[in-house]
């Protein structure tokens, strides 16, 4: 790469005038959002391959810092983010900048600004980068220290879906006091002034203690109680196997819970398959009765839908269930098929709001799908799997399946 140092000339005068606060904001809000065409000439930069894009805005950017202190900038002034609540340091952690966090950490940027109870995020907050996150706590960030609705680092990002920063918690158990972060969690679920975040509805991934470690596992029936009238399930594999005293497991609680309800829940019933996928514990005989009773209930008469499902839970469906022998899934093809005829008459009552789905992975949002849609491609593909023909609701009922099948008629 030709040229690839950037230089400050161009703007050596704007620099020198951004002591006072509103001329530095403005001067690196409008660097932050040009585009690199204009960026990278302004700084010398002629000649730049893709990959090379981020990599040139960091340097950049730590060229401006390391010069705008030097010309007198107080780097923890307060002007960016929403409300104009954060820190440039702040800023730069949101956009992954590492090498530009590590200067102004360097030049004397607090690293647990905006973290006494007040504002959307504290520094940690604004990163999903774990080396950036580790940077803020080697300069003094408090893992502990909450935003203004009294959610820490880890519990926020949980709650937010940015996983990998919530795992970075969960491999540095021995050095970051885990079990107030496990306890701040489950208190934000408890209060429900916290929801999961929406594009894994209507799963939500819920930490389990790491094996080994001293620390107390806060799931009990009180948090899952909490989270199923949010319309939200545990789903990690330890968490729906988790005993929860008297011989019951999480699962069993749910299953429980939900056959004794008066009405069907459309936003868990793909929670409840999904549930079903992820653990042989999960896909008895009972199970699958459980199931086709609980989608059989009336709807509420009322009911406030969440906007959308996530197009990631019909691929992990699809993909667990392809592993499954042929006769476990002509016995989930019966299943879907039943399931889609209750749709129909759900979708009557609430309208098709409920049942959209959008696929989150993807930068662009794209129109999406629905819920009839994807569940009837899954159920094409796997007849396929199996070699069963579009007509397969009249196929002959393998020997395999033939007691499963009349049991759950049975209970019906």
């Amino acid at each position: 790469m030709a040229n690839a140092v950037p230089h400050f000339e161009g703007i050596r005068n704007r620099i020198i005038r951004a002591r006072e606060m509103m001329e530095t904001r403005e001067l690196l809000l409008e660097l932050l959002n040009m585009p690199e065409h204009r960026l990278f000439p302004l700084f010398g930069v002629t000649q730049w391959a893709p990959h090379e894009v981020h990599s040139l805005k960091d340097q950049i950017f730590l060229g401006v810092i390391t010069e705008l202190i030097r010309n007198g900038w107080n780097c923890n002034t307060v002007s960016f983010g929403e409300g104009r609540r954060d820190t440039f340091l702040m800023e730069l952690g949101r956009r992954g900048y590492a090498k530009s966090v590590t200067r102004l950490l360097e030049l004397g940027a607090e690293a647990d600004y905006n973290s006494q109870g007040y504002g959307a995020s504290t520094p940690m907050m604004c990163t999903r980068d774990p080396e950036i996150m580790k940077k803020f706590l080697y300069y003094g960030a408090n893992p502990l220290a909450t935003n203004a609705l009294g959610q820490t680092d880890f519990a926020y990002k949980l709650l937010k879906g940015h996983t990998p920063g919530a795992r970075f918690y969960l491999y540095n158990t021995e050095k970051i006091p885990f079990q107030s972060l496990l306890s701040n969690f489950r208190d934000c679920i408890l209060s429900r002034s916290s929801a999961p975040y929406a594009p894994m509805y209507p799963l939500c991934l819920v930490p389990v203690v790491p094996e080994g470690g001293p620390y107390t596992n806060f799931i009990d029936r009180a948090f899952i109680d909490s989270m199923l009238q949010e319309q939200y399930l545990p789903f990690t594999s330890r968490a729906l196997n988790y005993p929860l005293g008297s011989g019951q497991t999480v699962w069993q609680y749910i299953r429980g819970r939900l056959s004794a309800s008066g009405v069907v829940s459309p936003a868990l019933v793909i929670a409840l398959m999904a549930c079903m996928a992820k653990m042989e514990e999960c896909r008895s005989a009972e199970d699958f009765a459980f199931f086709e009773s609980y989608i059989a209930k009336p709807t509420p008469r009322e009911i406030t839908p969440r906007e959308t499902l996530s197009k990631a839970v019909f691929v992990y469906l699809l993909f667990s269930l392809s592993m499954l022998p042929a006769p476990q899934i002509l016995r989930w093809l019966v299943l879907l098929d039943r399931l889609l005829r209750r749709l129909l008459v759900w979708m009557d009552t609430l309208g098709e709001l409920p049942f959209r789905v959008a696929n989150f992975m993807v930068t662009v949002d794209k129109r999406g799908s629905h819920v009839l849609q994807e569940l009837t491609t899954m159920q094409a593909l796997l007849a396929m799997r199996v070699n069963v023909s579009d007509s397969f609701g009249e196929f002959r009922i393998p020997d395999e399946l033939f007691d499963m099948l009349t049991m759950s008629e049975t209970i019906e």
